[in-house]
């Protein structure tokens, strides 16, 4: 049996939702996975997946440490989160079909719209003043030697 191994977004598309692979594979973030047992397995990122000819799909990632997340919400709470079982033993292989669903675990800050009183209206814009220029500037007669 040949195991496919695919470590690009672009090729784990047709295997796995969008959102799941742009957002983990190579790069580092905070997740979470829902395991079909209810434990959290908390990962900082998807280093590939391997798609076996019969559809079995296997997740290489790397562990975060194990731990209720800060600012993790209050139903969340409960659940028993699984990262790093050692120090330095921060690889592990899961089965997707074990994984209920990927969940992002940091706190999104919204960017609001400034208010519109306080931006400035063109005609209330002043322009840039430019700084004089000495009118003779004066460059150094002496060559540059470096000392060896």
């Amino acid at each position: 049996m040949t195991w496919t191994r695919i470590s690009y977004p672009e090729q784990a598309v047709r295997a796995l939702p969008t959102w799941f692979v742009t957002r983990m594979i190579g790069l580092r973030g905070r997740f979470g996975l829902l395991l079909t047992s209810g434990d959290v397995l908390r990962i900082t990122s998807l280093a590939a997946l391997h798609e076996s000819p019969n559809g079995v799909i296997l997740l290489d990632v790397l562990l975060d440490h194990a731990g209720v997340p800060d600012g993790v919400d209050h139903a969340w709470q409960t659940k028993h989160y699984l990262g790093v079982p050692v120090p330095g033993a921060t690889m592990a292989t899961v089965n997707l079909a074990h994984v209920v669903t990927a969940v992002e675990l940091v706190v999104a800050e919204i960017v609001e719209q400034p208010d519109e009183q306080a931006l400035l209206q063109r005609d209330e814009l002043e322009p840039a003043t430019e700084l004089p220029v000495p009118e003779n500037l004066e460059r150094p007669t002496q060559e540059f030697t470096p000392r060896g």
